[in-house]
């Protein structure tokens, strides 16, 4: 048995799209175009303002926020609840007290079993 971390002394700063005060936990990667991990929004963060590179699945774990689409208005998000951006929709995601999420972007994602809030 392995045990491994993913605190945000693990995480690596987003740098990109103005953001601030958002690390990314890599939970892990493999062979096909897909990529799962962790984005720590400290209070006050922001992922800034970007396109999707594939569909992203934003699910809160913990805290709570907001996230945007392509109008830039702002919804709030808590934790259980997440949101699907699909590729090349631009979007944005904050926090006023913190947030932790996990991201899972691929190039197809099966929703189907989802429930829709």
């Amino acid at each position: 048995m392995k045990f491994y971390r993913f605190d945000k002394e693990v995480g690596f700063p987003i740098k990109q799209y103005d953001s601030q005060g958002a690390l990314f936990i890599k939970v892990c990667r493999n062979k096909q175009e897909n990529s799962v991990g962790f984005i720590q929004l400290d209070a006050g963060g922001v992922v800034g303002y970007h396109q999707a590179t594939v569909q992203q699945l934003f699910i809160v774990i913990q805290g709570e926020g907001w996230v945007t689409g392509t109008d830039r208005e702002k919804i709030s998000i808590k934790s259980g609840e997440g949101v699907m951006w699909e590729e090349g929709e631009w979007h944005e995601s904050g926090s006023e007290s913190g947030m932790l999420a996990l991201v899972v972007e691929s190039e197809t994602i099966d929703t189907s079993l989802l429930q829709e809030k």
